[in-house]
């Protein structure tokens, strides 16, 4: 929640306390080390790989995409009639 005066913030937590504040801290913290141990994870899984496997899936994968506009290109074609049917 945020008070776009200051005065706002500080009477809010007179009236409820600090509480609320403690336990919105103690959740951020949390999601943080979750992120931080999420991140480690996947470099530690990352870093198990040789620069060959790498490459090589990262060639995989852009022939994949590659096929895919391949195909979604000559579908646009073939619904528009042929190349010269563009425009």
């Amino acid at each position: 929640m945020s008070y776009p005066y200051p005065q706002d913030r500080h009477r809010d937590r007179k009236e409820k306390g600090e509480q609320p504040y403690k336990d919105a801290k103690e959740a951020m913290a949390q999601q943080a080390e979750q992120i931080q141990a999420g991140a480690e994870a996947f470099g530690e899984a990352r870093s198990a790989e040789t620069e060959e496997a790498r490459r090589a899936a990262l060639a995989e994968e852009l022939e994949s995409r590659l096929q895919d506009v391949t195909r979604e290109v000559r579908a646009d074609e073939t619904d528009a009639g042929g190349p010269e049917g563009r425009g």
